[in-house]
């Protein structure tokens, strides 16, 4: 189920919010309000919209709307959101390249604790 807020234009992104920045969800469109990316931020959702102009060109070249929801954890709900868009489309947005994976903390622990001995 996408986020139900109302689209708002890039040029409405607001400025850093420092310490009082949210975490949440998000979604980004193109010229026709075609999703074209869903992603997540665990601080300022502002920011991370910067850093995908910044960085990647799919949404750089493209994005020209965006909408917002407050999470606890944002992980997992861009993890449902994204399934729930390929459910329906029958694939992932087209600037998302990687589908978040469910954490793995025993795996992670292994991998990073090696050579420690």
């Amino acid at each position: 189920m996408p986020i139900a807020a109302r689209w708002r234009r890039l040029a409405a992104l607001p400025p850093p919010r420092g310490r009082e920045a949210l975490p949440g969800v998000y979604e980004l469109a193109d010229a026709d309000k075609q999703l074209i990316y869903i992603g997540q931020s665990a601080r300022d959702v502002p920011n991370r919209i910067r850093a995908h102009l910044e960085h990647n060109p799919c949404i750089a070249g493209s994005l020209f709307y965006w909408r917002y929801r407050f999470s606890r954890v944002p992980q997992a709900e861009e993890a449902a959101l994204l399934a729930a868009y390929r459910a329906r489309h029958g694939d992932v947005p087209p600037c998302n390249r990687a589908i978040p994976q469910p954490r793995n903390t025993l795996r992670r622990y292994q991998e990073r604790s090696r050579g420690r001995d």
